[in-house]
């Protein structure tokens, strides 16, 4: 029974608060956007090119995930191969991070 009550509670304070809410704002006549569209976040300049390479943080964070995907996969070989599959996966994801020390400090 107490959890319909609080169940009722929560609609009723949800309700309230949408009411007062939807009471409280008010437009500004000539305020409306007149394509009705809101103006971008960011301006399209300052987007990157999705053609430029990954930045150092993008391209660690892939390799890192094909490490823990391999990693886990590794799990579900038999105990006597898992060893050598977890070092194949790490050795891996360092032959990757060296071979991306060039991006780093890569600002665009």
């Amino acid at each position: 029974m107490n959890t319909r009550h609080a169940w009722l509670a929560t609609w009723l304070f949800l309700g309230a608060c949408t009411q007062q809410a939807s009471d409280t704002v008010s437009v500004e006549p000539g305020a409306k956007d007149s394509d009705g569209i809101a103006p971008a976040i960011i301006s399209p300049d300052e987007v990157s090119d999705p053609a430029a390479p990954a930045s150092y943080e993008v391209a660690i964070a892939a390799a890192a995930s094909d490490r823990n995907q391999a990693l886990e996969n590794c799990a579900a070989q038999p105990e006597r191969m898992r060893a050598q599959c977890e070092q194949e996966a790490n050795v891996t994801f360092a032959e990757a991070e060296a071979g991306l020390q060039d991006l780093r400090g890569n600002q665009q």
